[in-house]
């Protein structure tokens, strides 16, 4: 039996559980894991790769039953649900997975050193140190711990923090160290300046309290790298509601904050390598809520001993729409008085626009010319695929064309169908490669915590699959994963403190329904009426909000807000493809038990 190696690059949530799902596979192989930091992100992957593996089978079995009828189908969902969700309960007490439907999950994700992955996987060793390049003549990750050998090869790196501009005042949101920097610098904040609209800017909104909070977006509402107008205009004004209704306070966490420090400290030891192209770019990324593991606190918290203090979103939060970051300035910068001449007299300019008397350390002026003071800048504007790991020294950057490595136009390492890059036996998967084979209608990739654990999982598969063809154990090899899970896009998160579920095409992606002006918007209408598009919502505000998107009368995608418990009925219906045109908005009738209606 010929035993392989297998080399992981990265030590997030891809590169881990494509490290231990492999091992699962093939415990006679040896897989090494090279990983920046000594903080690695796990999901007890091993304990639930048999449920994965039945969940697929019954997919497929259903899809291929609802071809032939609909209502047989509809029992044998039901049936395969309640195995699934039966062998979800026997094995809460081992893993962390929250909830799994057909392909929708959530879970949660854990930091842990290195060495107790090595203790839980006798054939994974874990090697902290920085990786300089790749021979792939010679199958040789160079290191600055030495060389290491490979039958296959994994690229999980990652990306880093697509930092809008470079200041000692500015800073980036990625990892647990870059936490640890802003829970410092927030201990004596009195104000702060966020840029940018996604997912890391929404929690920061959120959760950071006790200070003035400056929200420059590009947009003209927040949450545009998730949400429609609809959607977002939904969540502001039920957080803006919740807050001032209840009064919302400032209380402490310390009962799940996490000792991130002694973690970090444990093992910083080891001085970065000058020639590293991964370690100093950034750790493994954030995991899902992540903000509920660490407390944000301030000096006004400290001083008043943790005693309550109402907290006013209105009032803290001040938003500045359809604007970007023009320029830094430091206290001491000449150009400074000027700008805060001009700025202050504008008419413009409301008092909270005015850069005050307070003498802030750093300042910003925004494209709209307003100049803020503040103690620190949250660069918040997505990331870029960090795939220098494998192109240096690889991609001719002459001009010449000589490019080994396919790149999509963002940089991310293109991979087809098998995960394999374009190069032979390597792979990759998570936020550093780019899944471009023709995909199922409903799915499409995102830089996303449950993206990245499919793609490492798949990856594995795809990577043991190769090693035993044409051997006899090629039909003894586990299945743990397919490529069902790329059928439909399926995201469980929090946003302001709602649960949120996006299924499928859940905000037209492709459709091009928003952000257009008045002569596409009748276009646009056509082109609806032509594809039969309907668009049905409902909202209660500040408890949920619902929306559905029927193309030709089929379900192809829906987001939930709150607490709905429509997420498996609706999971169903995209995957099962039923025609959904004689009901029409009554799909969301709240006087009707959907979940009922369709069982």
């Amino acid at each position: 039996m010929t035993i392989n190696q297998l080399v992981v690059i990265g030590g997030g949530i891809a590169g881990l559980t494509c490290a231990e799902s492999y091992s699962h596979l093939k415990p006679n192989d040896k897989v090494t894991i090279l990983s920046c930091s000594p903080i690695l992100k796990f999901n007890n992957i091993n304990n639930k790769n048999n449920n994965n593996n039945n969940n697929n089978n019954n997919n497929n079995n259903n899809n291929n039953n609802n071809n032939n009828n609909n209502n047989n189908n509809n029992n044998n969902n039901n049936n395969n649900n309640n195995n699934n969700n039966n062998n979800n309960n026997n094995n809460n007490n081992n893993n962390n997975i929250i909830y799994r439907l057909k392909v929708l999950e959530s879970f949660d994700v854990f930091e842990s050193q290195f060495t107790d992955i090595e203790f839980k996987n006798p054939n994974i060793s874990v090697v902290i140190c920085d990786v300089d390049s790749i021979d792939i003549n010679n199958r040789i990750v160079k290191t600055d711990k030495g060389d290491f050998k490979y039958d296959y090869l994994s690229i999980c790196s990652g990306a880093k923090p697509n930092l809008v501009k470079e200041s000692p005042y500015l800073i980036g949101i990625r990892d647990t160290e870059t936490i640890v920097d802003l829970k410092n610098r927030l201990s004596d904040a009195k104000r702060i300046v966020i840029i940018g609209n996604g997912g890391i800017a929404l929690e920061l909104i959120h959760e950071i309290q006790g200070c003035q909070i400056i929200w420059s977006i590009k947009d003209n509402h927040i949450g545009n790298a998730f949400f429609d107008k609809d959607a977002a205009d939904f969540l502001f004004r039920s957080k803006q509601i919740l807050d001032n209704k209840e009064g919302k306070t400032t209380t402490t966490k310390e009962q799940k904050e996490i000792n991130e420090d002694e973690l970090i400290a444990k093992n910083t030891s080891s001085p970065p390598s000058n020639s590293s192209v991964y370690k100093g770019e950034s750790g493994s990324a954030l995991g899902p809520q992540w903000y509920s593991k660490y407390n944000f606190k301030t000096t006004d918290q400290y001083n008043k001993n943790n005693q309550e203090k109402k907290y006013n979103f209105n009032e803290n939060v001040n938003i500045q729409y359809s604007t970007f970051l023009d320029q830094i300035y430091s206290s001491n910068d000449k150009e400074l008085k000027e700008e805060i001449i001009k700025n202050n007299n504008n008419d413009n300019n409301n008092n909270n626009n005015k850069a005050d008397d307070e003498d802030w350390p750093v300042y910003v002026k925004l494209s709209n010319g307003k100049l803020f003071g503040c103690n620190f800048i949250i660069s918040a504007t997505g990331v870029i695929p960090n795939s220098i790991v494998l192109t240096k020294g690889n991609n001719d950057n002459s001009g010449s064309g000589n490019k080994i490595i396919k790149l999509s136009n963002e940089g991310a390492i293109i991979v087809d169908e098998q995960m394999k890059t374009s190069v032979d036996r390597i792979y990759a998967a998570g936020d550093v490669c780019s899944i471009e084979w023709p995909e199922s209608e409903v799915w499409f990739q995102m830089r996303l915590w449950s993206q990245a654990r499919t793609q490492g999982r798949y990856t594995a598969q795809c990577i043991a699959n190769e090693s035993v063809k044409n051997t006899p154990q090629q039909d003894n090899l586990d299945q743990i994963c397919t490529n069902f899970e790329f059928e439909l896009f399926a995201h469980a998160t929090k946003f302001f403190g709602f649960k949120v579920i996006m299924l499928g095409l859940y905000n037209g992606q492709g459709l091009n329904l928003n952000n257009i002006n008045e002569q596409e918007q009748q276009q646009q209408q056509q082109k609806e009426n032509e594809d039969d598009i309907k668009i049905y919502t409902r909202e209660i505000v500040g408890e949920q909000y619902v929306k559905v998107i029927l193309k030709n009368g089929k379900l192809i995608g829906s987001l939930l807000i709150g607490d709905t418990d429509l997420e498996e009925t609706f999971e169903n219906l995209i995957l099962n493809k039923m025609d959904l045109s004689r009901y029409g908005a009554e799909i969301l009738n709240p006087e009707i038990d959907i979940e009922d209606y369709f069982d």
